[in-house]
């Protein structure tokens, strides 16, 4: 397996956090705005603010379960090429890394003390070059 295909889920993980929140965030711009109280007239071409909104959640949400789908198809591959990993330490490297979506920093603070950020990349690196 290929970094690339490892990296997917990951890649798509990400795009779904950041989609969410965006979606949380355009959520709570659908509030009731205030009206404008200043006596002059309104501009031609009136606009359904709430209702483009509305459109735009429901684009945004569609494309979130896109991915969502997307990464439920592709985990299965990477959780079957971490379980034939023989080497303990490696299995939980790459599981921490391409399944929970952890960072290299967050892997070497549970692996302990010895490890680095740097040195636990390179380690999963390494056994990809070795194993291709």
């Amino acid at each position: 397996m290929t970094v690339q295909e490892l990296s997917r889920y990951l890649t798509l993980r990400k795009q779904i956090d950041e989609d969410k929140e965006i979606y949380e965030n355009m959520c709570q711009k659908m509030g009731p705005a205030s009206p404008s109280l200043s006596g002059m007239p309104h501009t031609p071409g009136v606009r359904d603010k709430v209702g483009d909104l509305a459109a735009d959640l429901a684009d945004l949400d569609a494309g979130i379960k896109e991915l969502e789908a997307e990464a439920e198809r592709v985990l299965p591959a990477i959780e079957e090429f971490c379980v034939s990993i023989s080497d303990p330490r490696m299995r939980l490297i790459f599981r921490l890394r391409f399944v929970r979506c952890r960072s290299w920093a967050e892997i070497a603070g549970t692996l302990g003390r010895y490890y680095t950020e740097a040195g636990v990349c390179k380690m999963a690196y390494n056994y990809l070059k070795k194993i291709a």
